[in-house]
């Protein structure tokens, strides 16, 4: 290699240090998005209705505990486009390892593995979390589909004291061996990855000084590869390639010999029951939908049968996690729910009065809020199927709740909001 070479690479690496020391002190303060709003709102509209949500332990010392649950049904408008929940996952959305998952369970049972869930249906989970690292940080529940990906729940705060350093995570093996799993093989992580990345850029320098790419390359699409091997590339091929056969058999024969007892990776899924269907006096059915686009509301006409004893009384409408309620559904309100995700005195009904047993009514809903767009919700309008879905809430004069979830077309409509 002559002077010149040495000082262009020189100056390229001069240059890409340079590059990184700019981008990191450009910005280094942290970013707080709300990720979920990035996703389509016939996702989080028309796919899995989150409700009961709560986040008990919204502050936490490393090493406490802190608990995730809540309920959430299946739409019965599931979109077309997303494949159906054949195989799904119950997962925590978060700013990376804040927390460590200790247990996931649906129905009582465990979910360490996925398995089918039935449209139309409810469920109810609960997720175990161990506190890690200090901050303040987003924490949502998350639904996974296969190849339908992560769909994203509320999300709500949840701050984090202490020091990292202080973190221990202990397991008991079946043998009876316990070990902290935080730090539990570190070394020989670091000391493979060590390993492969010299490996890595031994080949890679390898090639890169006899002659450059650039030169190899158009030597190849000229002549072909022939004229660019000599007998030492091929050798050097061969070596490595024993070296990495040797080394890949010595490690995995090491790491039998110093744990003999393994469990495989559980490949196969967890069967979950749905919550009973409890009965419902009241049926609802919606007659049409529109959204008042620089009103920023939705507005419901719904037909309602009131089937059972008691007078009823709709008191909230929930969709994609966004509550909109009126007195009655705020008096039910849990104090402790995202205020960001709460459209308080957000819902109106052109017929306030209880709907009485054996009463049919025709009544005109509008949940109206800046939610709609903050939320992004209202770019359902620029879907190619412009519909919504979520849940009415309604309560009887004993206090017992009557879910029944909703659906329909939506048309977009423009009204004046004031002015000549």
């Amino acid at each position: 290699m002559n002077a010149k070479n040495v000082l262009k690479f020189c100056m390229i690496g001069l240059c890409g240090m340079a590059t990184l020391a700019f981008t990191l002190a450009l910005d280094t303060t942290p970013a707080f998005a709300h990720g979920e709003r990035s996703q389509e709102p016939f996702l989080r509209m028309r796919t899995v209705n989150w409700y009961d949500t709560e986040w008990v332990g919204k502050t936490t010392a490393v090493n406490d505990i802190a608990t995730l649950k809540g309920k959430f049904h299946l739409s019965t408008d599931w979109p077309r486009a997303v494949v159906k929940p054949n195989r799904t996952f119950l997962n925590v959305g978060s700013p990376s390892s804040v927390f460590v998952r200790l247990s996931s369970k649906v129905n009582g049972q465990p979910m360490f593995t996925s398995g089918p869930m039935e449209i139309g249906r409810d469920y109810e989970y609960e997720v175990t979390l161990k506190a890690r690292l200090p901050g303040h940080h987003h924490i949502h529940p998350m639904y996974a589909v296969k190849d339908a990906g992560p769909i994203a729940g509320p999300g709500s705060w949840m701050d984090i004291t202490g020091k990292y350093s202080d973190f221990t995570n202990p397991i008991k093996t079946l043998t009876g061996e316990t070990f902290d799993s935080e730090t539990k093989g570190t070394a020989t992580g670091i000391m493979w990855h060590l390993f492969w990345a010299a490996l890595a850029i031994f080949w890679v320098g390898f090639f890169a000084v006899r002659p450059m790419y650039l030169i190899r390359a158009r030597v190849l699409a000229a002549q072909g590869d022939e004229l660019l091997l000599d007998p030492i590339d091929r050798k050097v091929g061969a070596i490595l390639l024993v070296v990495i056969l040797v080394v890949v058999a010595i490690g995995y024969f090491s790491a039998e010999a110093q744990h003999p007892i393994t469990v495989p990776l559980q490949a196969g899924e967890t069967k979950v029951k749905p919550l009973p269907v409890k009965p419902n006096p009241l049926v609802v059915d919606v007659i049409h939908a529109e959204y008042d686009v620089p009103g920023r509301a939705m507005r419901i006409n719904i037909r309602a049968t009131n089937n059972g004893t008691q007078p009823v009384s709709i008191g909230e409408f929930t969709t994609a996690g966004i509550r909109f309620t009126n007195k009655v559904g705020a008096a039910k309100l849990d104090p402790n729910y995202p205020a960001e995700l709460v459209a308080s005195a957000g819902l109106t009904l052109d017929n306030e009065s209880p709907i009485m047993p054996g009463a049919t009514v025709e009544i005109k809903i509008e949940s109206k809020d800046v939610l709609w767009e903050v939320q992004r919700l209202v770019d359902i309008l620029h879907d190619p199927d412009q519909r919504f879905a979520g849940l009415l809430m309604s309560w009887t004069d004993s206090g017992e709740r009557l879910i029944n979830p909703i659906h329909a077309p939506v048309l977009p409509v423009f009204t004046r909001l004031g002015g000549a």
